[in-house]
């Protein structure tokens, strides 16, 4: 079975697709697809998002506590720290409550920090930052700021139903060989990849993301719309923990069983991963061509 893929960026637009799944962890009436180099899936029909109002998917299951957030920020920084530049202008597209800038400004304090965040109800947090410059929107940050050294973007490209007008827009954005910080979630995840476990495939895929990147797929769609890309940064967000679980219960959430047996194991296990290239996460870092 295969799908009209017309609507997509270049040059996901030529790939061929076939149905991965019928329905979707929150709609059934939404259909996932695949390509043939099984880099790349998107849903279909697309579904709109109010990104004003946006609730994560696991504020909506109440697995929020469970993400530890400032470890999972930490881990981020650690990988990309020594990107941030020094003594530069930082903008992050998808800020939330600024807890990430935050963290950012602890090793590069000489730095100026933006952000864009549509997201109202966590204003408050950022108000709070009194060195945080906000912008309303692209073309705000264009006109009263632009000349970014970094922009960057953590899982908020997956959102994007139009990729191409606005990675052409992002460039405006950037100072003269600046560069552009991607975090997707990657369709490379071991729990879909390499363990092929059909209970996560069913909670994965959700109408908040309607595309699904890889490493491979996001660079190709970068190449097209004029970036080079420099490097890539695969991160295993989730461990031993969260995999055990899904493997023996079917489901997410914690387990202080497995999180105290392997605690001694999990650096070693998301590591391997990494090494492997098969991870939950990518981050690929490009500058304009």
């Amino acid at each position: 079975m295969s799908v009209d893929a017309a609507r997509l960026t270049a040059p996901l637009d030529g790939d061929q697709y076939a149905l991965l799944r019928e329905g979707v962890e929150d709609d059934p009436a939404i259909n996932v697809y695949i390509n043939a180099q099984g880099d790349f899936a998107f849903l279909d029909p697309m579904p709109v998002t109010d990104y004003a109002s946006y609730e994560t998917r696991s504020e909506k299951l109440g697995l929020k506590g469970y993400k530890h957030k400032e470890a999972a920020l930490r881990a981020r920084l650690e990988k990309i720290g020594s990107l941030l530049p020094r003594d530069g202008k930082v903008l992050e597209i998808g800020a939330a409550d600024g807890a990430f800038l935050a963290l950012a400004r602890e090793i590069a304090p000489t730095s100026h920090f933006a952000s864009i965040e549509p997201d109202q109800r966590t204003r408050p947090e950022r108000d709070a930052l009194p060195w945080l410059t906000q912008y309303d929107d692209m073309d705000h940050a264009t006109v009263q700021g632009g000349g970014f050294d970094l922009v960057m973007l953590f899982h908020v490209f997956e959102h994007v139903l139009e990729p191409a007008g606005f990675l052409n827009a992002v460039k405006g954005l950037l100072a003269d060989g600046g560069a552009l910080l991607i975090e997707v979630p990657c369709l490379h995840d071991p729990l879909l990849s390499l363990y092929e476990n059909p209970d996560y495939q069913a909670f994965y895929f959700q109408r908040q993301h309607p595309f699904v990147y890889s490493a491979g797929s996001l660079e190709r769609v970068l190449d097209a719309s004029g970036y080079a890309v420099r490097r890539r940064i695969p991160l295993q967000r989730y461990g031993l923990e969260n995999h055990l679980q899904w493997l023996t219960k079917g489901k997410p959430g914690g387990n202080a069983l497995f999180r105290e047996v392997f605690a001694g194991s999990d650096d070693a296990y998301r590591a391997a991963l990494e090494a492997a290239g098969t991870t939950d996460t990518i981050i690929v870092e490009a500058v304009a061509a």
